[in-house]
């Protein structure tokens, strides 16, 4: 974690294969090329994510996407594993499929680590009712300094 977009900018252009976020002006400053502009939305926040190639199992906080079938009751089902498991939800997004109309996917970020073994059955719980299901890893939740 680093505390500015234009830090991310600096450290983006000293580490081979890694990319910022950033601002036009601190992506000339520190010579980064631009892959996309205009990603933001309508809200300014700023959320920070660190890509690896490697999926982390250790961290506070793991992060899943799925889909399931188009029926009543299927994200409630999906979910229950979750809270039969003791596991906490801090995060939930539905989007819907760009390849199928009325149908969406469901970005969920969860407490607890792949190491968790609460966290590994409420996953694999989930995955026996999901039509797809992606682990994108755990990670260290942020940690604020005053």
């Amino acid at each position: 974690m680093v505390e500015s977009t234009s830090r991310a900018a600096q450290l983006a252009s000293s580490l081979s294969g890694s990319a910022a976020i950033c601002s036009k002006f601190a992506a000339e400053l520190y010579g980064l090329r631009v892959i996309r502009k205009g990603i933001q939305d309508h809200v300014n926040i700023t959320r920070f994510f660190l890509i690896s190639n490697t999926l982390t199992k250790s961290g506070d906080k793991t992060t899943i996407i799925f889909t399931l079938p188009h029926r009543p009751g299927s994200l409630f089902t999906a979910l229950r594993p979750f809270a039969q498991n003791q596991v906490n939800l801090t995060m939930i997004y539905s989007r819907p499929l760009k390849t199928s109309p009325w149908k969406y996917y469901f970005y969920v970020e969860i407490e607890g680590g792949l190491q968790d073994p609460r966290v590994n059955l409420s996953l694999e719980e989930v995955g026996n009712l999901a039509s797809e299901l992606l682990i994108k890893g755990s990670y260290p939740k942020l940690r604020y300094q005053a």
